[in-house]
């Protein structure tokens, strides 16, 4: 199955209701076969935004071949956690509550700014608010984060 085939399909729905594609995958699990749609929005998706766009693919994809394998789809967001894959999804991000790993620490906190170089993250270090610079080059790993 080709995958750029689901966007395109996807397109006009995801346009209509002010959603972005955030991944596409096949995977096989426990022996079948998914086929993963990630859809998500700048305020976060709803329940009933996912349950239209399981219904407009579905419906699409069946439409398009009736000779694909037997796949089970599965459209959902992304997460509370999701991660922010490149500088334009953290530029979206800031005034969110991150976490950031780098080869020797983890942080978390409240994301103030970010360039083309690094992020400034204000993090509370029990009560005392401090203002990390952390170069991009530095982050292993970037994403959203629940505050508890």
């Amino acid at each position: 199955m080709d995958l750029k085939i689901v966007e395109e399909i996807l397109r006009p729905f995801l346009e209509e209701h002010q959603c972005k594609l955030y991944n596409v995958e096949l995977v096989k699990e426990f022996g079948y076969l998914i086929l993963r749609v990630l859809i998500d929005n700048k305020d976060g998706i709803d329940l009933d935004t996912l349950a239209l766009a399981n219904e407009y693919l579905s419906t699409r994809i069946d439409e398009y071949d009736k000779d694909l394998p037997e796949y089970m789809l599965e459209v959902s967001s992304p997460g509370a956690e999701k991660e922010l894959r490149n500088i334009d999804e953290i530029k979206d991000s800031i005034s969110k509550y991150i976490h950031i790993d780098t080869n020797n620490l983890s942080y978390e906190g409240t994301l103030i700014d970010c360039d083309d170089e690094e992020v400034t993250l204000r993090v509370n270090l029990k009560g005392r608010f401090k203002n990390f610079k952390i170069k991009h080059i530095d982050i292993k790993l970037i994403r959203l984060a629940v505050k508890l």
